[in-house]
Formats: C-alpha cells, structure tokens, sequence
C-alpha cells in the first residue's frame, strides 16, 4: 500500500503485481483492493498492512533539534519531556484511525478468504515504540494498540486456521535517517535496518515456515529493543 499512484503503478510493473488506487481508511476501498485480487488470482492466502504516513501526533510534539544518539535507545531524556496534552484530540484519533482501525479494515475484508484458504497469514506492521513508549516518540500507545488486536484475532481466528502476526521494524534506510547517520550508533549492528530485510520478514510469517507462529510481534530493529518483550 503506498501514498501516490505512480508509486504504487511502479512496484507493481516491478513484482508482476496489480495497482488498486483507493483509501486504507474507507471500507468501499479496501474491499475493492481484495476482491481485486480475488478476481486476479481466485484465492488470498495472506493480507500484510503496510500503509502509513506522516503521524500528525508527531507534527503537533515537533523537536527542536533530534534526541541525542546514545546506546540506550533513544532512552529517558529530561531535555525532551514535553507536555503530552499539548497533542490535540484529532491527532490522536487520526493515529489511531490509521493504524489501528485502517488495519482492521483489511483484516475483516480479508478474512473470509484467509478462511476459505486453509491457511490464510496476515501480518500489520507496527513499530518498536509498542515495546517502549517515550516522550521524544509518542507513537506508542496507537502501536501497543495494534499488538493488542493482533493478539485478540489470533485467539479468535486460529482456530479457524488464519494466523495473525506484526513486525516492529526499528530504525530503517530512508532520508530522515541518511540526513542523521548518527543515529546508526543507538543499533547494536551498527546500521538502519533495509527495507528488503522487512521484506524477508515478512516473507517468513505469511510462509509455511512459520505455521506454527501467531498473535506474536517479530521484532526487526538491529538489537535496539533487545532488553524488551513485545
């Protein structure tokens, strides 16, 4: 799921996919998205949510400079407690609409199918900020929200024989990062992460290599979170 059709009519001349424009956020949409793929191949054995966009909590708790990188990762700092009820009310719904609510939209249109396939796979991505919550990255609770509902599907689906996981990536390639290359000091590996090795994660939890994996969080994040369970 990307944000520009041109993107999306890119990646899918790429991977010999198909290109639907439509909202993550509307239920027409999202349907439409999955009866696309019914109709082009006759079966869905795995759905993944990857549709995201730039938080509006995180445009109303704009930094002044970023967080110091330090090995703790990105841990407790008295120089970035800002004041939480500074976010305003919409910001929050409009997180939590994109990725909590736009998730379960895909998921309630996909399962019928995953059903009917016998051993359907559908994975969301979250983020490492689930695990921990801190000031500088109040992305958090919206994430730890999603883990929920992963979790709560897999207890009820799973007997059904659909299998409900996330992957919290942590620190990826992307132009933030490139323009911050300190930040690759907070990994234990010593780098941001490769959008391609997602991509390989992905990959495992929607195979039968992991059939017997559900209601779990993968986490992709170099080490960062290492003392932390999800």
């Amino acid at each position: 799921m990307l944000m520009s059709r041109s993107g999306c009519k890119k990646i899918a001349a790429e991977v010999g996919g198909i290109g639907v424009a439509g909202s993550v956020l509307d239920d027409a949409d999202v349907a439409k998205a999955v009866n696309t793929a019914i109709e082009a191949f006759g079966r869905l054995d795995a759905a993944v949510f990857g549709a995201g966009r730039h938080s509006e909590v995180m445009k109303n708790f704009d930094l002044p400079t970023p967080p110091a990188a330090t090995r703790d990762s990105f841990g407790y700092d008295p120089k970035y407690q800002r004041d939480i009820f500074d976010i305003p009310w919409p910001a929050w719904h409009d997180d939590f609409e994109m990725m909590v609510l736009a998730p379960m939209r895909l998921a309630k249109a996909a399962l019928p199918h995953l059903v009917a396939s016998g051993n359907g796979s559908f994975v969301a991505i979250s983020g490492i900020e689930a695990a921990q919550p801190r000031v500088p990255f109040p992305l958090g609770p919206t994430r730890l929200a999603l883990q929920g509902f992963i979790k709560l599907l897999a207890d009820r689906y799973g007997p059904d024989g659909v299998r409900f996981n996330s992957i919290a990536p942590g620190l990826m390639e992307s132009a933030e990062t490139e323009f911050h290359p300190e930040w690759a000091t907070t990994v234990p590996l010593g780098r941001v992460g490769k959008n391609s090795e997602i991509g390989d994660a992905i990959a495992f939890l929607v195979s039968d290599a992991s059939s017997y994996i559900t209601g779990q969080c993968l986490t992709a994040d170099g080490g960062v979170n290492r003392p932390l369970g999800l």
